[in-house]
């Protein structure tokens, strides 16, 4: 195996045990281990930290939990200058250390190092590689070092990184004094966390990729971003940040969210509606109103007022009339 890499493992668990055991496995089965590895315990119930103890984890158990704060106490805790993250579900392929350090190796100027991954649930592969359906990811500038490692040019990758995050936490390794310099994760955010930090972080470093799916994300009911209202409330959470501070990302960030902010709360309010959560819709719509969304918002509003079989009326009606398959303004 040889020398340990000078990365610590941070893995946050919430009642995981189901799959705890199968994630520190793999980590045990790098070729190229990592000096430490920190499970940070957000208050489980279950077996989580006496698994993480069995496997040989430093354990950390938090009094306030959250995602968010879990790794951040868990970047603080860590004495290697890399921090490679792991959620607790997932599962690393045994070279993706390995390979990532080669990336290190070959990209000196990159602070951050991702792979590519796969989704799986358990029925089997549902994904084999996300990267390759990416066509934001596919259009970086970016020349191959080493085979499958690739170093980007860091405005491209800025530039197309807002279009759509590609970033499995699992799948990132960072250096941890770059990660201090960013700030951290918002602890207050609890969906979109990772991207308004990646956002925060782009500006500062240059990113190297390995074109091979070497972390498997698992795919099960309670992921987070299952949530569709709360994901998309998440968005709108990272535009208002940028668009409060703009200087702090990436370059484009405060434009491209200036413009896409309605959206996010106008498909909150959608999720709403479709939940029956009438109220909160309406919030949502008169949200995406204000901001700069048009009159279709203010006019999604106004039907939640009315009566639900006068609204269901009125949509069928609307997604018959002519105009219907134009597209809207708001995407």
């Amino acid at each position: 195996m040889g020398e340990p890499l000078p990365i610590s493992v941070v893995i946050p668990t919430y009642n995981a045990a189901a799959f705890l055991a199968e994630a520190l496995e793999s980590v045990r089965a790098q070729t190229r281990p990592a000096a430490e590895v920190i499970v940070v315990d957000n208050g489980s119930t279950d077996a989580s930290p006496k698994l993480a103890e069995a496997a040989g984890a430093r354990v950390l158990r938090l009094e306030r939990p959250g995602v968010s704060r879990a790794r951040n106490v868990g970047i603080r805790a860590a004495t290697q200058p890399w921090i490679a993250f792991l959620d607790a579900d997932d599962l690393w392929q045994p070279d993706k250390l390995a390979m990532q350090w080669q990336a290190v190796e070959h990209c000196p100027k990159a602070g951050i190092v991702i792979t590519d991954f796969t989704e799986f649930d358990s029925s089997g592969v549902r994904l084999v590689s996300f990267l390759e359906c990416r066509e934001n990811y596919q259009a970086i500038v970016r020349r191959e070092v080493a085979p499958a490692v690739m170093c980007c040019d860091p405005d491209s990758f800025q530039v197309h990184f807002l279009r759509g995050n590609f970033f499995a936490p699992s799948a990132v390794l960072a250096r941890r004094a770059l990660l201090m310099e960013a700030g951290l994760f918002d602890e207050a955010m609890t969906h979109m966390e990772d991207r308004e930090l990646w956002l925060r972080m782009l500006p500062r470093t240059s990113v190297a990729v390995v074109e091979r799916a070497l972390v498997d994300t698992r795919l099960h009911a309670s992921n987070a971003t299952r949530d569709s209202i709360k994901m998309a409330l998440g968005g709108a959470m990272v535009a208002e940040r940028v668009l409060a501070h703009p200087d702090r990302y990436s370059t484009g960030a405060p434009a491209y969210y200036r413009r896409e902010r309605p959206r996010f709360y106008l498909n909150a309010g959608r999720h709403a509606e479709e939940m029956g959560h009438v109220r909160q819709a309406c919030r949502h719509y008169l949200r995406a109103w204000w901001v700069g969304g048009g009159l279709r918002p203010l006019a999604l509003a106004l039907l939640t007022l009315l009566p639900r079989r006068v609204r269901a009326f009125l949509r069928e009606a609307a997604q018959h009339h002519p105009r219907a398959a134009q597209p809207s303004r708001i995407r």
